[in-house]
């Protein structure tokens, strides 16, 4: 099956601004030391930050809060905390943190959604659901929830639902990462068979953020299977020009539609030179043997 970006197992960009590769010792210590932390509302609240962006860099939040301001903080942090033992890998120490978040403040959206993502990655798909339910209900307008939710519901192989929920996702025109929202839809539409909203949801996808080789490739194929020909070329004369820039990879896939295209252009030279790639890169593949046995 093929992936979708941004959703189950794996964390969107911004979300790993609140994450690093490795969790210090002394940071762990602070955390044992803070399991009371909601007794201690009325003083200043210290909480070290591990920030994916700064390397090296910590942030200490001290000052003045009201209590509630302390709750929502401290919630925060908890599930920063949670997310970063996750991307770890280390499940049980991830729903120890966002339980404490939701102890703190039950209703909090990003808390339940985080703890779909973990039940998702344990296999445990009823309770993944009801936490993302959970989290949309507390925040019809959490985005980034809504998407987790999509991307289990395209694992599951429930894709008209799926779909559905990136639908209403991709109405955030705020939402940072859009452009891959309707990547997803393009991907999935094409999994329904619905090849022009398919194509629809990709050139939006590349209005939003040019030059995505994935996008580019996917429409070249789609634009290739309705017979237009001088789309389909272009597009993977885009793609190929991402690869020689190195932002990109061919797969047996990649150059195999190459390779028709090529035949379709009765472009004997370039359809050689694709042949000689696909059988030095991927001899064993069912591409080329599929495009051998063709030619």
């Amino acid at each position: 099956m093929s992936r979708l970006v941004g959703g189950g197992g794996e964390l969107p960009e911004r979300d790993r601004l609140f994450i690093t590769l490795k969790i210090s010792l002394a940071l762990i210590v602070k955390l044992r030391k803070m399991e009371n932390l909601r007794h201690a509302f009325k003083t200043a609240l210290m909480l070290v930050l591990i920030s994916g962006a700064v390397a090296g860099c910590v942030t200490t939040v001290t000052g003045p809060y009201t209590k509630k301001a302390s709750e929502e903080k401290a919630a925060q942090q908890y599930v920063q905390l949670g997310l970063a033992y996750f991307q770890q890998g280390d499940m049980e120490s991830a729903l120890l943190k966002l339980q404490r978040a939701l102890e703190i403040k039950p209703d909090n959206a990003e808390a339940l959604a985080a703890m779909g993502l973990v039940y998702q990655r344990q296999k445990e798909p009823f309770l993944a659901e009801k936490q993302f339910k959970s989290a949309l209900r507390s925040d019809a307008n959490f985005t980034r929830g809504r998407t987790y939710y999509a991307a289990y519901l395209y694992e599951q192989g429930r894709f008209k639902e799926a779909v559905e929920q990136f639908e209403k996702a991709s109405s955030d025109v705020n939402y940072e990462g859009r452009a891959q929202i309707f990547s997803n839809i393009g991907l999935i539409r094409l999994r329904l068979g619905d090849i022009d909203q398919s194509i629809k949801a990709y050139e939006k996808s590349l209005t939003l953020r040019h030059g995505q080789p994935n996008a580019v490739l996917a429409l070249s194929s789609l634009y290739f299977e309705k017979r237009e020909l001088a789309k389909a070329d272009k597009l993977y004369g885009a793609f190929w020009e991402s690869v020689r820039r190195g932002g990109a990879s061919h797969s047996p896939a990649s150059l195999a539609l190459g390779i028709k295209i090529a035949r379709e252009k009765k472009d004997l030279n370039e359809e050689a030179s694709l042949m000689l790639l696909l059988k030095n890169m991927f001899p064993n593949s069912a591409e080329y043997k599929t495009m051998k046995g063709s030619s």
